[in-house]
């Protein structure tokens, strides 16, 4: 296997592991993401599209206001090219990431040297990483893509240390629903009460947080998926970056409404995403 910049020895033994080791089906579609023009494209809008970077602000943001230190053990399930993990690693917390794609895990340890990142089939259950050893674990648009999100949750949150977190994002209102949901994979998009309602389901763990954010997309997403409608457009085009001058307001944008969380929070204005937070019980 070829060695890649800033990956340590210990990642690469997990990563060059075999997909029979590792309970994985290579012939099965979603096993790994092997179009090239979509690996670019989604590198490409992961580091600069103002979605992507302002929302993985907005976690290491409300992290701290949580009360997660700096040096924090956080495991972060459904990694992918490791966007999110890379900030939280600047943000001073000792990331593992985990994701069943080879190549979205190559470009993770690129961007997050610094961090251990791990193969598994989470669709096969988090195996030994559920052995509460973690201060947070989290969930960052990954429960919506699933069909029994309550064990998903219920499996994260057996990676979490007694008291720790178990945190995550996933899309907001079902009034926005596209074609384009669709061909992400999306299962629904949830309304907060929906959300709210599964999270008090997951055993021992208190609900502390469900919270909407990217509320200033909600008017331009709505007209632009009322426009695209039943039309699947590719799904390179949906990773596009926006022209530069758009995507950097539109960046500044949602870092004021990330800034001004602890007063939106307390409105009834919905976003197009949520976050939730809930606490293992000791």
């Amino acid at each position: 296997m070829t060695r890649h910049p800033g990956t340590s020895s210990g990642m690469l033994q997990e990563m060059e592991t075999s997909p029979a080791q590792r309970g994985m089906d290579p012939s099965d579609p979603d096993f790994d993401i092997s179009d090239a023009a979509v690996i670019e494209a989604l590198r490409r809008s992961e580091e600069r599209h103002f979605w992507q970077v302002s929302r993985a602000r907005m976690i290491a943001r409300r992290l701290a206001k949580l009360g997660l230190a700096r040096g924090s053990s956080l495991l972060d399930l459904g990694c992918g090219m490791g966007c999110v993990s890379a900030v939280l690693a600047r943000a001073g917390y000792r990331v593992t990431g985990v994701d069943g794609h080879q190549r979205l895990l190559e470009v993770a340890a690129q961007r997050s040297p610094e961090s251990r990142f791990l193969r598994r089939d989470l669709r096969q259950g988090v195996g030994e990483l559920g052995n509460g050893s973690f201060d947070a674990a989290g969930l960052f648009d990954v429960v919506e893509h699933l069909a029994d999100p309550l064990l998903a949750l219920e499996s994260a949150l057996s990676c979490v240390r007694p008291g720790g977190l178990l945190v995550g994002t996933v899309p907001a209102m079902m009034r926005l629903w596209s074609s384009i949901d669709v061909a992400s994979g999306h299962k629904l998009r949830y309304e907060r009460d929906t959300l709210r309602e599964e999270l008090t389901r997951v055993r021992g763990a208190s609900l502390l947080a469900v919270a909407p954010f990217n509320r200033a997309l909600v008017p331009a997403l709505w007209l632009h998926r009322r426009r695209v409608g039943r039309d699947q457009s590719p799904r390179v085009e949906n990773l596009a970056v926006p022209w530069g001058p758009v995507n950097a307001a539109m960046l500044a944008l949602l870092n004021l409404e990330n800034a001004l969380a602890p007063i939106l929070d307390a409105t009834p204005v919905p976003g197009a995403s949520l976050w939730f937070a809930l606490r293992k019980h000791p």
